[in-house]
């Protein structure tokens, strides 16, 4: 069967393959297919999209690119002024200056917390984490450092497209995007303006924050029209506790997403629990009615 369904991974899969990934995702979203067939379906014709290996370590134990390292100190480590700054901006978007001034109060008295990250992240950190629960902050900031970085690294934005791209056949009809994965499918939508698409399918995305969207080539791409000319439909799901989405709605920038809220409980970002969601299978089934018996 073509591989009509394609998926584009989001942070911190650098330890792991394609092969891997689609052994969570086809699983899953099989799971989402059955919820809202109401009935067994056949396994999902779904490749992965993979470039996770670019953010690999050298073989001399340096980082190829920063933030490649495992673990909440290689995520947050080596970040430079600009980074920073523009780090602490997106928190600003979500959180109020009540809540900033709290947590500014905390991290003072904190003693050897978080060590190896930068000390003025970590008023961020605590009120990511009181908002949307533990380890939120470095699951949020983790994902803006590599957004960003795929952003602003031209070399490192035109080897991950280049991947994308050859995964993606003119077959695919549906293109999933979770996390930082739904920044990379929107590029691949708008470098590639010829490939008509039944469905882009964004979960848990970050694609409403300014600072994510101010670094986009094109963020305004498809606005006007309410939709990317080469999308048919554009479905966006999130968690609203998921601290990667927080951002909110992608409807006020491109007026023609649906947006749909599921519940994701203690794993609120994770993309096994987003695939399995019946509205997530419903979202494909509308795009490909073929996949099932009719």
């Amino acid at each position: 069967m073509p591989t009509s369904i394609v998926g584009v991974h989001g942070i911190a899969q650098q330890q792991f393959g394609p092969n891997q990934l689609k052994g969570q995702w086809i699983p899953a979203l099989r799971d989402g297919l059955e919820f809202a067939h109401r009935s067994e379906v056949d396994e999902p014709p779904l490749g992965i999209a993979f470039y996770a290996d670019l953010f690999l370590r050298g073989t001399s134990g340096e980082s190829t690119t920063k933030g490649a390292a495992d673990g909440v100190a290689g995520l947050l480590s080596e970040i430079e002024d600009d980074e920073l700054a523009d780090l602490t901006a997106a928190v600003t978007e979500v959180a109020s200056d009540e809540e900033l001034a709290a947590a500014e109060r905390e991290a003072k008295a904190a003693k050897g917390l978080f060590d190896g990250i930068p000390r003025a992240l970590l008023p961020v950190m605590r009120v990511m984490d009181r908002r949307f629960g533990a380890s939120a902050g470095v699951l949020y900031l983790g994902e803006l450092r590599q957004v960003r970085r795929y952003l602003r690294d031209a070399a490192l934005k035109e080897k991950a497209d280049a991947k994308v791209r050859e995964k993606i056949a003119p077959e695919c009809q549906v293109l999933i995007g979770h996390s930082l994965g739904s920044v990379v499918a929107f590029e691949y939508v708008r470098q590639n303006p010829g490939h008509q698409l039944a469905m882009l399918l964004t979960l848990g995305s970050p694609l409403a924050l300014r600072m994510v969207r101010s670094q986009m080539p094109d963020s305004d791409y498809g606005a006007a029209d309410g939709l990317p000319a080469n999308v048919a439909a554009w479905t966006n799901i999130r968690d609203q506790r998921d601290p990667v989405a927080c951002a909110g709605d992608l409807k006020p920038w491109w007026s023609g997403v649906t947006d749909q809220y599921v519940d994701n409980e203690n794993k609120a970002h994770h993309v096994a629990r987003y695939l399995s969601k019946q509205d997530t299978g419903a979202a494909v089934l509308a795009a490909l009615p073929g996949l099932v018996p009719q």
